[in-house]
């Protein structure tokens, strides 16, 4: 664990930490370690996932750069899930947000095509987290609320559910040119806990339920992403 975490994460919050949004995320068939990968076992330092090493790593990083620069971070928390066959969208601290067990206080999530920046998610908590114990107290609520944790999850659900888990770091800078003025940016770190993505068909086929997605096709679809083509494939 702690060799998959130095190789994919280090240099991704760098990135971060310097103003570029970044993602880590792991795919592949059902019941492979995928969730263990991304959030692991607080048992030990060594079992510890890639989601709660970003965390500690990235306000590590933070507290560095203060010190070097002087400039100024504020980090906010948010955690979306994807799940069931409808592909729901439920914002997971609505009710550390609220103060409230009432799931539906807080406006829902929803999908919004931007003509810049493409599919942007809206209306999801953002919570400010001082301090990477903060954080990890807002992972912890995150994944009880998720749907595949319930008790009462059924396997198909369970497979059908996808975590994005983001901290929004947001940079300031006191202007040297004397005016005393701020500048500064947003970044992003996407920390994704994916499913079984794999769906498996279904007899009717005249919905678009019924899409199956190979795994070299789901690959297609990330190297689009990443390589920001203009048509993204089973959008």
């Amino acid at each position: 664990m702690a060799e998959v975490c130095a190789g994919t994460v280090a240099e991704v919050i760098q990135s971060v930490v310097n103003g570029a949004d970044g993602c880590v995320f792991c795919f592949g068939h059902a019941k492979l370690g995928k969730s263990y990968t991304m959030i692991g076992k607080d048992d030990a330092m060594q079992s510890l996932g890639i989601i709660p090493c970003a965390i500690s790593w990235l306000f590590k990083l933070i507290n560095e750069r203060k010190e070097k620069t002087g400039a100024r971070f504020s980090v906010r928390i948010s955690a979306v899930e994807v799940w069931g066959k409808e592909e729901n969208l439920r914002d997971l601290l609505s009710e550390v947000a609220t103060g409230s067990l009432q799931d539906g206080q807080s406006p829902g999530v929803y999908l919004c095509e931007d003509p810049i920046c493409g599919m942007q998610l809206q209306n999801q908590s953002e919570l400010r987290a001082p301090t990477a114990e903060k954080a990890a107290f807002f992972l912890d609520a995150a994944i009880a609320s998720r749907r595949s944790s319930q008790q009462d999850c059924h396997e198909e659900d369970h497979k059908n559910s996808h975590m994005l888990f983001t901290l929004h770091i947001y940079q300031y800078r006191m202007e040297k040119s004397g005016k005393g003025g701020m500048s500064g940016g947003r970044s992003r770190l996407h920390l994704i806990d994916l499913g079984s993505c794999v769906k498996p068909l279904s007899k009717n086929r005249e919905g678009g339920s019924g899409l199956c997605l190979s795994l070299s096709a789901l690959g297609n679809v990330i190297l689009a992403l990443v390589n920001g083509s203009k048509h993204i494939p089973y959008k």
